[in-house]
């Protein structure tokens, strides 16, 4: 898998493949614990990657749903 910080871009397009395997009840975890992690660190580096797992977990829901 990419680095995040790789600057390829080929995170977000791992990631949203990746997404797309799991389960609704992990999608939603994954939405939790990025959320945990970044209120308890507002400052940490992977905020950015944090929110877009967030992103990309709603967007799956979002996509089984058919919204």
């Amino acid at each position: 898998m990419a680095a995040y910080t790789d600057n390829s871009g080929q995170w977000h397009t791992q990631y949203m493949a990746k997404v797309k395997t799991l389960s609704n009840e992990s999608l939603r975890y994954i939405i939790e614990d990025c959320r945990d992690a970044m209120a308890a660190m507002p400052g940490n580096p992977k905020w950015g990657q944090y929110a877009d797992e967030i992103h990309y977990c709603h967007m799956e829901i979002n996509r089984r749903l058919g919204k």
